[in-house]
């Protein structure tokens, strides 16, 4: 079965919430001219990261929310991003995932960077699976991609516990290989696709960012990889047959510990 997927690989410009939900939606409509079944913006997408991360924090029911809602159902698609979202008096670094009907899932970031994102915000404690389009998909959020136990996929008699990884990013200029690298062998390891969405431009904290957004065969090879320091909706199929022809030919979850 193939699965289509629009990775966004974009410059968010910091403290500038309605002009990155603006030009989102014109990146969008040229782009995408047909349904995609899984759209996937980069970490705290509507924001990025700055040291004005709890002012920049929304509610559920917030614009960027909205945004999200609205673009899962104007191209028919599942829908993935990141945003600082306030919980009381704390803040979190939230994954969501919504479909065309509403919030399918949602996860609070666990591994979280030193400097600021550390100092602000508050660490999540549970993973989240999302069920959908007839798969199984455990999203991630950038800094996590370094810790392969909480990555790691478990099978049992009931199958695998994911299929596909998503690791939405805000990894630097510096480190875009690595997160590369590392994103390659979640992928070997856990015998799943990896999707990994990175940013552009410079960020609040004047970090610079390249990109590095990628379709990973469960094999570890890039099945097709966004240009560098280029905005884009890099598209791609995931064609889920090849990766039940590798789990059978290379049973391997058998023995994991």
């Amino acid at each position: 079965m193939m699965i289509s997927v629009g990775l966004i690989q974009s410059d968010i410009q910091p403290h500038k919430m309605e002009e990155n939900l603006q030009h989102y939606e014109a990146l969008l409509s040229k782009n995408i001219q047909k349904p995609v079944d899984l759209l996937v913006f980069p970490e705290m997408f509507a924001c990025g990261f700055s040291p004005s991360l709890r002012e920049e924090a929304e509610q559920m029911d917030g614009k960027s929310i909205s945004f999200l809602q609205q673009t899962a159902q104007r191209y028919h698609s599942n829908v993935v991003a990141s945003l600082p979202i306030l919980e009381g008096d704390k803040v979190v670094n939230r994954l969501v995932w919504l479909s065309p009907e509403g919030l399918c899932g949602q996860y609070d970031k666990k591994h979280l960077f030193f400097g600021d994102e550390e100092r602000i915000c508050t660490p999540g404690t549970a993973r989240t699976i999302v069920q959908t389009l007839g798969y199984k998909f455990f999203p991630l959020i950038c800094f996590d991609v370094r810790f392969p136990k909480w990555s790691c996929n478990h099978y049992s008699e009931a199958g695998f516990a994911y299929d596909c990884l998503v690791y939405i990013a805000n990894f630097p200029a510096p480190r875009e290989q690595m997160l590369l690298k590392l994103a390659a062998a979640r992928a070997i390891e856990n015998q799943a696709y990896v999707l990994v969405a990175n940013r552009i431009g410079t960020d609040g904290n004047g970090f610079a960012h390249q990109g590095g957004t990628a379709v990973i065969h469960p094999n570890g090879e890039i099945v097709k990889m966004a240009d560098m320091n280029v905005e884009q909706v890099l598209l791609c199929d995931l064609d889920f047959d090849q990766l039940q022809t590798l789990r059978n030919r290379f049973p391997v979850a058998e023995m994991w510990d």
